[in-house]
C-alpha cells in the first residue's frame, strides 16, 4: 500500500469517530481553545479527551500552538485537503448547533 493510502486511512480512521467528530466541529467554529474549555464544552474527561486529541494530531487535523502559557487547538491544515468543502461546513453547522445546545 502506498504511502498516501496509509495517510489518508489514518486521517479517515481519525475521523470515523463521532467524540473525534465533534472536537473538529467544535474547532471549525471556536477557531482556537485550550484543552480545558474544549474538555467542559464536549462534557468530556480530560483523559478522554486527551486520548482524542493525539488520534487527532496524528492524522494532522488538529494542532496544538502555544499562546503564552497556555497549549490552544485549532483544525490543522489536513482537513481541507481531504474533505470536500461541502463537508466542512456541514461539520461547522454541527459545531455551532452543539455550541447552541451547550
Amino acid at each position: 500500500m502506498g504511502e498516501k493510502l496509509e495517510e489518508l486511512a489514518k486521517v479517515f480512521a481519525a475521523l470515523g469517530n463521532p467524540e473525534r467528530l465533534a472536537i473538529v466541529a467544535h474547532l471549525l467554529v471556536k477557531k482556537r481553545q485550550n484543552c480545558t474549555q474544549l474538555a467542559q464544552e464536549l462534557r468530556l474527561s480530560t483523559p478522554a479527551l486527551s486520548y482524542h486529541l493525539r488520534i487527532l494530531e496524528e492524522a494532522g487535523l488538529v494542532v496544538r500552538e502555544k499562546r503564552g502559557r497556555r497549549r490552544c487547538l485549532r483544525v490543522g491544515p489536513t482537513l481541507g485537503k481531504v474533505l470536500r468543502p461541502g463537508v466542512v461546513t456541514e461539520l461547522r453547522k454541527e459545531g455551532i448547533n452543539d455550541a447552541r445546545a451547550a
